[in-house]
């Protein structure tokens, strides 16, 4: 998706009411440098699994974000100066909070067809060592797309046009909680999903459906859902129930669809949560001196788990295990 606007903006608070602001006063080209940074940062910002997904909170006044937005659509203020205003007021509740923090502010604007999104990224710096042409150790900088990394991803088309769905993706910044309540009032993000549970009664649909299908092809059934619904989630995008069964094959696209939908209270796309469909897909546990993991659909099958004795029987353990295991016994 192009790239139509794109900004960047440095704030450094004290913590001691003090703030210093560096503004670009014009925008950043689109291409080169910018657009490879801008999917550095997504990427970055699309990994984590922190990220919480809901909508602007209606009930109070319009948080600064969503009138910058309003504004920004009507044509009623340019991208540059949006960006400044929100700036501005972000370094006001950093202040007031007594904040200690930062960072470069980030904003981009992409746009095509029925797509468009805007993006603030917050990010600091970490600095690493190099080489210059003299061949002498010198400091060099890159923006960090990891721990650092928070931000706010609104998609603009589905505020627009169903303002009471899961617009707003929030990165919420890591261990400080003043700086975490600061961006949460510039954004105004609320009606946070709870993403678990709807990610656990979605797979009782979809294991309801299961039950109807010949045993011989409940694997590669429930692979395909997993395999549609973690490229969904990665994309930071919902799961339509109509377009999955669309994605697998020799189901009965109707009876999936009204079968999911009794455990989904009718909805027809569902914000699915990374951990949950793991678990889906895999079972995994750890203690100090034990870890375990396998595969889902191993259970019953080459595993056993007795709940009376907490055993779990291995039928056949793989060729690298076994191999170990023999030299251990013969040693």
């Amino acid at each position: 998706m192009p790239l139509v606007h794109a900004i960047a903006h440095r704030l450094v608070s004290t913590g001691e009411g003090k703030t210093e602001l560096t503004l670009r006063d014009k925008e950043l080209p689109l291409e080169g440098y910018s657009e490879e940074l801008f999917a550095k940062l997504k990427g970055g910002f699309l990994s984590r699994i922190s990220r919480e997904h809901g909508s602007f909170d209606n009930e109070g006044k319009p948080s600064p974000l969503q009138r910058g937005l309003e504004a920004l659509m009507s044509k009623e203020q340019a991208f540059t100066e949006m960006s400044t205003e929100l700036l501005e007021t972000f370094r006001g509740q950093l202040e007031q909070g007594k904040v200690d923090f930062q960072g470069h502010l980030l904003l981009f604007e992409e746009k095509a067809l029925d797509h468009h999104l805007f993006h603030i990224f917050i990010a600091g710096q970490q600095q690493a060592l190099q080489l210059n042409d003299a061949l002498e150790v010198v400091p060099a900088y890159s923006v960090d797309t990891g721990s650092s990394l928070f931000g706010i991803k609104v998609d603009l088309a589905e505020w627009k046009e169903r303002r009471d769905y899961a617009y707003l993706s929030l990165l919420p910044p890591r261990g400080n909680p003043p700086l975490l309540e600061a961006f949460r009032t510039l954004t105004g993000f609320a009606n946070g999903l709870n993403k678990e549970e709807a990610t656990l009664t979605f797979l009782e649909g979809i294991e309801a459906y299961a039950r109807e299908l010949p045993k011989e092809k409940v694997d590669d059934y429930r692979s395909r859902v997993a395999e549609y619904c973690m490229e969904r989630e990665e994309q930071d995008a919902p799961v339509s129930v109509r377009e999955l069964a669309g994605n697998i094959d020799d189901i009965d696209t109707d009876a999936f669809v009204r079968t999911v939908a009794q455990h989904t209270e009718e909805q027809p796309e569902v914000m699915l949560d990374r951990r949950s469909l793991r678990r889906y897909v895999k079972f995994t546990g750890r203690e100090k001196d034990l870890a375990i993991s396998f595969n889902s659909y191993q259970l019953n099958k080459r595993v056993s788990y007795d709940a009376d004795t907490d055993t779990l029987s291995i039928e056949g353990v793989p060729k690298a295990l076994r191999k170990q295991l023999l030299e251990h016994m013969k040693g």
